[in-house]
């Protein structure tokens, strides 16, 4: 799991794949690792506050690394290697090598996963439209004016000249896309379904508050 901040991600692929061996969150800044770290040791003496707002549990599958991808990603040792909510973080340039590391990483028939931001959805259009929530967003987000530039399909092409011989693409929200890449001998390159499995935009407007 590169990028995994402070391990919700990492530890939630793991409640959702029981039959993994091992998960690895890794990510470059130490401050985020400690935090993922002292949450699950919290968790385990039981002095985690209940109002916590993501589920903490004790695996002894997961561990946490303070590394860079280009550190870390071992070669052809990974059954999967994710991103999530990582890409947008990054100039086109950086993703492109991370991929081509990625695709190097992994076993024959491994996947990379990547969940994140899709600027062709309606939503992020509009929000991209309003040049003052943008500039906010984007304040804290160097690199977000280049992501939405390069596109989502650009990723899904990066992704087959990295070596993965098929790359779908499909929503997983109404913001947000899915891309699952194989990395086989045969494949039918980047199937893009993304306006076939089209969801419904149920993310607060910019003024709303949950309840």
């Amino acid at each position: 799991d590169i990028g995994c901040g402070t391990g919700t991600s990492t530890r939630r692929l793991a409640a959702r794949y029981p039959e993994a061996a091992e998960i690895v969150g890794v990510d470059a800044s130490p401050q985020m690792i400690q935090v993922a770290r002292e949450l699950v040791s919290l968790s385990a003496r039981g002095a985690l506050d209940a109002r916590w707002v993501n589920e903490v549990a004790a695996d002894p599958r997961v561990s946490f690394e303070r590394a860079s991808a280009e550190a870390f990603l071992p070669n052809k040792s990974a059954d999967v290697v994710v991103l999530s909510l990582v890409v947008h973080e990054l100039p086109p340039f950086a993703y492109e090598r991370i991929v081509q590391l990625c695709h190097d990483a992994l076993k024959p028939d491994g996947q990379l996963w990547i969940y994140d931001m899709d600027f062709d959805t309606p939503g992020f259009a509009d929000l991209r439209a309003n040049p003052l929530l943008f500039s906010l967003i984007r304040s804290t987000e160097p690199y977000l004016d280049e992501y939405a530039d390069y596109g989502v399909g650009r990723m899904a092409a990066a992704a087959a000249n990295a070596g993965f011989s098929e790359v779908r693409l499909r929503a997983a929200t109404g913001r947000h896309f899915a891309l699952v890449a194989e990395k086989a001998a045969t494949g039918a390159g980047v199937v893009d379904r993304r306006l076939e499995t089209r969801l419904p935009d149920t993310h607060l407007a910019s003024w709303a508050v949950k309840s």
